[in-house]
């Protein structure tokens, strides 16, 4: 599995402030290519189009370890689909890392493990 790893802050509808603590974080890729609608978290024009889709629930379980009012800003503003999108020219791609995610803090288990 491949990663990608958040270098600079990425554009988007979010505040500064809160877009900035993407920044460090390495966030695993699907495994399948995603494509299809994307719109901004606010709706409206998506600012990331062509670049790096990633598992929403992935990356706010590693936003909500790194930065809770980050996190809580989007909890605020409704936003809850399925995937986040990342300009590529803010992102390294670490191509075969695993990046291990524990979606705990989020309230749900992690899909790919069996009971």
């Amino acid at each position: 599995m491949d990663s990608i790893k958040i270098i600079a802050t990425p554009p988007g509808q979010a505040p500064e402030e809160v877009r900035r603590e993407w920044v460090g974080l390495t966030i695993p890729l699907p495994q399948q290519e995603t494509g299809g609608f994307q719109m901004g978290v606010l709706g409206g024009k998506a600012q990331n189009l062509g670049s790096y889709q990633v598992l929403s629930r992935d990356a706010f379980a590693l936003l909500l370890a790194k930065s809770q009012p980050a996190f809580h800003w989007f909890v605020e503003h409704g936003f809850f689909g399925s995937y986040l999108v990342f300009a590529r020219e803010v992102c390294e791609f670490l191509p075969g890392v695993e990046t291990v995610v524990d979606h705990g803090p989020l309230g749900m288990d992690n899909p790919d493990e069996s009971d």
